[in-house]
């Protein structure tokens, strides 16, 4: 089993984890998702911030200029171009100790009685299809 979770999509995957009423080795097993996926949004986060930085204008000491708390882009298509490329990169977990909180996330995702509506309902149906069963996992139907 392995999720993959597309960078733009990181934050609306926790917002969902965060409201799974769960208890017990279920909510540890969130918890564990929940802070591997807030470590990749602060590694998102640094990377979106060298890329504002690398292309924008500089100033006399080669800073990035930045106006009203926003860079300076040089190219904004370019930049947008990049930036559409890198939001859609995607974030994969699998493998090791990750198997047993993926495996019960994804069984608390179908056992969990809550109604979504609007965005946490489409918020949910993007992390539900974001968990991936692997070779050698065990199907469901079995």
């Amino acid at each position: 089993m392995k999720i993959e979770i597309i960078n733009i999509k990181l934050q609306d995957c926790i917002n969902i984890l965060d409201k799974l009423p769960l208890m017990g080795l279920k909510s540890i097993h969130r918890t564990r998702l929940r802070d591997r996926l807030i470590t990749e949004i602060e590694r998102v986060s640094k990377e979106e911030r060298q890329l504002k930085e690398e292309h924008s204008n500089k100033d006399e000491e080669g800073n990035p200029i930045i106006n009203d708390a926003s860079y300076d882009i040089k190219d904004i298509e370019e930049f947008q171009q990049v930036m559409k490329g890198f939001y859609k990169e995607k974030v994969i977990i699998d493998g090791g100790d990750s198997q047993v909180y993926l495996k019960s996330v994804k069984q608390s995702l179908e056992d969990v009685e809550v109604e979504w509506s609007g965005k946490e309902a489409n918020d949910y149906a993007y992390l539900y299809d974001a968990f991936i069963n692997t070779k050698g996992d065990k199907e469901d139907s079995e």
